[in-house]
């Protein structure tokens, strides 16, 4: 026993040792991270919300990640935020911490790179809650070929905070734009006390305008259409939601208050299953979007049981469902699509692919879902379906391995 024991710890550590050196072994594709639409008019973003996972991905996200990619086909893959999770890889020790973030990165980042799409990234609140900072992470993911972020430099606050623009199918002129808002992490007192999240800062906001006019200017003066990606919920989501009594069903509590989806305002599909939770303080982000004019979406993520897409003032307000396993979530564990059409750029279409769209055909794969952390599925019948995981799993493998040798000749 001791010595399988030995044996399995050693092949986890040669897992975790070659997760991190794999960025330098993996091949590197030749990727056009030049973003277009294509000659069918059409750009596809897939959006990858909340993977927390680390030092390594669970094997079932990496599974489900490796078959949207191959499903979606997206023209880019963009990561909301709290694509790690720091605390994890805490270990007090800078050397040890950034191996384990480097480990947490390439399990993700390789297969965008392998797949050979191009990937933008914002960081959440999570990333960098260990001894491995925004900035130095920022220069793992940049070692990555597929990788279009920036930091836009210590004048702007946080990082991670640009623009993407996509041209037309012809190449002429930007035909849209995506900003990247880096939603910063937490804000604390002079004694050090936390004192909730952070939000999108005023240099940021200067910056984001002054670019803005810089490609309204090169458009005729026109705004160019555009999509804003960040972590955390702006504070006017609640704006955007219905107040309600005490006790209403599906209602969510905020501050003392009860709040449901609005239908008059509510995209179908759409439902809330926890109390957004946005910052504290409203920094004016939102207004000053609004003012603008450019941005059709914001998008977010962070909480991880939320799938709503709600307009407000003319601004569709976005939450997408989180997809790693390690943290909590529900039946919603998916990738959110977002497609535009060159031909009418004022609108877009989204919907969310889940792991269950992919996997709820196969028995085994529902028990090895329910076997995690998930707010829809009560812990008895957790337990119950990891115990016949473990007793179907190698039947299962053998009649599949059945079959392919078999029956489908």
């Amino acid at each position: 026993m001791k010595r399988l024991t030995f044996i399995v710890s050693a092949l986890l550590v040669f897992a975790l040792l070659c997760g991190s050196l794999s960025t330098c072994a993996s091949a590197k594709n030749s990727i056009d991270k030049t973003l277009r639409f294509g000659s069918d008019g059409k750009f596809r973003i897939m959006q990858v919300a909340d993977i927390q996972d680390g030092p390594s991905l669970k094997l079932i996200t990496r599974q489900f990640l490796r078959e949207a990619v191959k499903r979606v086909q997206p023209d880019l893959v963009v990561l909301t935020g709290d694509n790690v999770y720091g605390r994890i890889c805490q270990s007090g020790k800078k050397n040890i911490d950034e191996l384990r973030i480097r480990s947490a990165i390439d399990d993700f980042m390789s297969i965008f790179e392998k797949a050979g799409v191009p990937t933008a990234m914002v960081f959440g609140n999570h990333d960098a809650e260990c001894l491995v900072t925004k900035e130095e992470q920022m220069a793992i993911y940049s070692e990555y070929s597929c990788f279009l972020g920036i930091d836009e430099g210590e004048e702007i606050y946080g990082c991670g905070t640009y623009n993407l623009p996509i041209l037309s199918s012809d190449g002429a002129k930007t035909a849209y734009n995506l900003w990247m808002f880096d939603s910063n992490m937490y804000i604390y007192d002079e004694e050090g006390n936390r004192q909730g999240f952070d939000y999108v800062r005023q240099s940021q906001l200067d910056w984001y305008v002054k670019t803005g006019n810089e490609l309204k200017a090169a458009n005729g003066g026109k705004a160019v259409p555009s999509i804003l990606f960040q972590h955390i919920v702006v504070p006017e989501i609640y704006d955007a939601l219905l107040e309600v009594p005490e006790g209403t069903e599906g209602a969510v509590e905020y501050e003392g208050k009860f709040y449901v989806l609005n239908p008059e305002n509510t995209a179908p599909g759409s439902s809330m299953r926890e109390d957004p939770d946005p910052s504290n303080q409203n920094g004016g982000e939102f207004d000053c979007v609004k003012a603008q004019g450019d941005v059709v979406a914001m998008v977010f993520g962070h909480d991880h049981i939320n799938s709503y897409s709600v307009k407000h003032q003319g601004i569709d307000l976005i939450c997408t469902p989180g997809v790693g396993f390690r943290s909590y979530g529900n039946n919603n564990r998916g990738v959110r699509v977002i497609d535009l059409d060159e031909k009418d750029l004022s609108t877009y279409s989204t919907h969310l692919e889940t792991f269950l769209d992919y996997y709820g055909d196969q028995p085994d794969q529902v028990l090895r879902f329910k076997m995690y952390i998930n707010r829809d599925v009560p812990d008895n019948e957790r337990i119950k379906s990891t115990i016949l995981y473990v007793l179907l799993f190698p039947a299962i493998q053998i009649y599949r391995l059945f079959r392919l040798i078999f029956i489908r000749r």
